[in-house]
């Protein structure tokens, strides 16, 4: 269990990371080298909360799997496609005349650039609930 002194320092963090991948900011996916980035970044945090382990007479740090029993598997990476998914369900249950539901419901006209059109918000939510076996 995390002292009481970090929490707030993770649901910060936790905080901040959501805002930068939600519909509203209009931001692409999360790429895998982000996802990474995010991962190594939390370990780097939960280095410092936990602090090194004295083992056999002498201080170690702690390794990654260490660290991934201590927070029970959970990691940012996880929360943030649980706080999309969460979002998507909220969509679904909007009604037709509110701005999130429209914007998400329209299509856009036009033409776009050429080659491989990017993965949107969508397309990763679904990919998401695909992995979890979620039909919608």
């Amino acid at each position: 269990m995390l002292p009481y002194r970090y929490l707030s320092t993770i649901n910060i963090t936790k905080h901040a990371n959501a805002q930068l991948y939600t519909p509203d900011n209009k931001q692409p996916k999360m790429t895998k080298k982000e996802e990474e980035t995010l991962l190594i970044f939390e370990r780097k945090i939960f280095r410092g909360i936990y602090g090194p382990k004295y083992e056999d007479g002498e201080w170690k740090i702690r390794t990654n799997r260490e660290l991934e029993e201590l927070n029970k598997g959970e990691n940012i990476v996880k929360w943030i496609k649980g706080q999309r998914i969460s979002w998507l369900g909220h969509l679904d249950r909007m009604e037709e005349d509110r701005m999130p539901k429209h914007i998400f419901t329209q299509k856009l006209e036009g033409t776009r650039r050429r080659g491989r059109p990017r993965k949107g918000w969508r397309e990763e939510v679904e990919r998401d609930l695909q992995v979890l076996g979620v039909r919608r």
